[in-house]
């Protein structure tokens, strides 16, 4: 007999990895785009559009040199990540319910860890922007606007898909007074108080500042590393649903429980991240 019914646990782990995701929910969702994914080692394209050249000052009689249309190619990898359970017969009765749930839950939790790594890892390897700041741990307010202004004149605050810090950063943006106190026209009602998905607050009252550990703190350097991501510069793609197996150790008297899934990652704009660390190499 089944342990758990596989299309409704490949249901609760997909729902527990889609809340429990943190930088995944800044990427840009383009599994609808592509065909399924099926093998892990095979690539996947993220197609983007190349930027067209400048506008021309026409004189009379004068024609225009029309730019081609383009696309960059952006090739990922395909990933697969999983995690297993194994259950002993003497234990099964009681895997029911609210057991189930938990175990649901945390197989999607760390699925979606895996997947938030993934995707620091895109941005440490791949972005141009990085700002050096003066603390291994802590921002000051300039230094955070610095990491905006290496965008340019492109920063209207709704471009932005969010800011992701370490937690050891948590303190300094409570303690930003034009974050938390109401009396600032960009402010936003409950600015540093830490939500159940990670967000602690909305910077200029739109951007979600995100505090996530996955992959944001370097163990080496010793310093915390803090993003703001773009729109559409980070980009996955997922399987359409989790796998879900089970295989029997009658040796052991138990059985494995194992789920996977296949995703793929990709920093489709190298400009569109800028990050904010001490140590800059």
């Amino acid at each position: 007999m089944a342990v758990v019914i596989p299309e409704l646990f490949s249901e609760a782990i997909n729902s527990k990895m889609e809340t429990s995701l943190r930088i995944g929910k800044i990427a840009f969702d383009a599994t609808d785009l592509t065909p399924d994914i099926r093998e892990c080692g095979d690539k996947v394209h993220f197609p983007s559009i190349d930027r067209i050249s400048g506008a021309e000052v026409m004189e009379k009689g004068g024609s225009l040199t029309p730019s081609e249309l383009s696309m960059t190619d952006n090739e990922a990898e395909i990933k697969q990540v999983g995690k297993a359970v194994r259950i002993y017969d003497r234990d099964k009765i009681q895997v029911k319910g609210k057991v189930v749930d938990v175990m649901s839950e945390q197989i999607g939790e760390e699925l979606a860890k895996a997947v938030d790594a993934d995707l620091v890892v895109e941005m440490d390897t791949s972005a141009t922007y990085k700002t050096p700041v003066s603390s291994a741990n802590a921002l000051t307010y300039a230094e955070m606007e610095a990491g905006f202004d290496v965008f340019g004149d492109d920063v209207a605050d709704s471009s932005f898909a969010g800011i992701i810090i370490n937690s050891r950063s948590r303190s300094t943006i409570k303690g930003f007074e034009q974050f938390v106190k109401a009396d600032y026209t960009y402010s936003k009602d409950k600015n540093g108080v830490m939500g159940e998905d990670g967000i602690i607050g909305y910077w200029n009252g739109i951007i979600p500042v995100i505090v996530c550990d996955n992959n944001t703190y370097d163990e080496t350097a010793k310093e915390s590393k803090t993003y703001i991501v773009k729109k559409d510069a980070l980009g996955i793609i997922w399987q359409k649903e989790a796998t879900i197996e089970e295989e029997r150790e009658s040796l052991k008297k138990a059985t494995l429980l194992s789920a996977d899934e296949l995703y793929a990652v990709k920093l489709l704009n190298s400009k569109g991240v800028s990050i904010l660390r001490k140590t800059i190499s």
